[in-house]
């Protein structure tokens, strides 16, 4: 009976060992196939939870019909989201192409009559522009500068259309997972708490800590950035700034940037305009900025994002920078969710393992 039940052990064991060696190598296999739909999964489960009141509401109104549902709120969301930006992302692509046709013309112009412009003139004749002038070649340097501006003009336009089919292929897919995910989204998580070997606090833990942070960490992100992207269009509209749609979206890009994003492109086009002899509207750009488009993001974030699930600007800023860099376009998104998943783990570790962080710090 003893050899019996040991026979029945083992086999026992290397049953679960042959399992867990099956199971290790079919997600081998598995993962190349779905790694090209990591990006659009992820985005999908975030608009997951930001969308569900919408889904919810639409379930209720027509008969408790969950693909009804979904199918509404896929549509709210194309309507109210995708082709506003479509049609945003559609006039800067075109004031882009316009912009860099000009500004090559532009800085050659400059080149040869850079002496005539007033403001250039009175910066010559202090002791620094002085010192400038006899020191560096100027012309030689906006002519490398113009160069360049029409090499980068064509890879950025390149890439720009390249990156556009992508971004089209990665939002199919993305809509076509979040109607999926709006109808069996429970049972689906349901799966993944019974498989994760966690306690059962830890996994609520996991999932509120989470989809708190991402959804605060995306509306905080996308909103105060669209705001400051719009005031920042219209500012530059107003001061006479041809390329406002293009140079309002890359505000909305460099947002990201605590305090310092709107100003990368503001000062430059406050700049522009003094050169230009356009001196009050360059003060114009500058007031604006620093009096209301800086301070957009203050007043904004804790009401938006509050102060139990905001992040840290520097930990938000690396990893949407990080996301863009290794997820294109999606990466703003999923940059931040990362992180935000890499916190909830944080904070479960430091939970677990409280007694010995405990008692390590008292010995220290």
């Amino acid at each position: 009976e003893e050899k019996q039940k040991k026979s029945d052990q083992q086999f026992e064991l290397l049953s679960r060992i042959t399992i867990l060696v099956c199971f290790i190598l079919i997600c081998i296999v598995f993962f190349p196939i779905m790694r090209i739909f990591f990006v659009p999964i992820v985005v999908a489960a975030v608009f997951t939870g930001l969308l569900s009141p919408v889904y919810h509401f639409f379930y209720k109104i027509f008969w408790k019909k969950s693909y009804l549902a979904s199918f509404l709120s896929c549509f709210f969301l194309i309507l109210v989201v995708l082709i506003p930006s479509f049609f945003i992302l559609q006039s800067v692509i075109t004031q882009m192409r316009d912009f860099f046709a000009s500004a090559v013309p532009w800085f050659r112009d400059f080149s040869e009559r850079w002496e005539e412009y007033p403001a250039v003139e009175r910066f010559m004749n202090s002791k620094i522009g002085t010192w400038l002038i006899e020191e560096v070649d100027w012309p030689s340097f906006i002519n490398t500068i113009s160069r360049n501006v029409a090499s980068i003009a064509t890879s950025v336009a390149n890439k720009t259309y390249t990156g556009v089919f992508g971004l089209v292929a990665d939002l199919v897919i993305m809509i076509f997972t979040l109607f999926y995910f709006l109808i069996d989204g429970k049972g689906i998580l349901q799966r993944i708490k019974y498989l994760l070997p966690l306690k059962e606090k830890y996994q609520d833990m996991a999932y509120t800590s989470f989809s708190l942070m991402s959804k605060a960490i995306i509306k905080g992100t996308i909103i105060i950035g669209v705001v400051v992207g719009f005031f920042s269009a219209i500012t530059l509209l107003i001061f006479g700034i041809d390329a406002w749609v293009f140079w309002g979206f890359v505000v909305v890009l460099f947002s990201i940037i605590p305090l310092l994003g709107p100003s990368l492109i503001m000062v430059p086009a406050a700049l522009f305009k003094i050169i230009s002899g356009n001196v009050w509207q360059g003060i114009g750009i500058l007031l604006v900025t620093y009096i209301v488009l800086i301070n957009i993001d203050n007043v904004m974030r804790p009401r938006i994002v509050g102060s139990s699930a905001r992040m840290h600007d520097l930990l938000v800023f690396f990893s949407t920078l990080g996301g863009l860099s290794v997820f294109g376009v999606m990466g703003f998104i999923i940059g931040p969710v990362i992180a935000a998943l890499f916190l909830t783990v944080l904070k479960i570790y430091s939970e677990e393992f409280k007694p010995q962080l405990t008692r390590r710090g008292l010995q220290k």
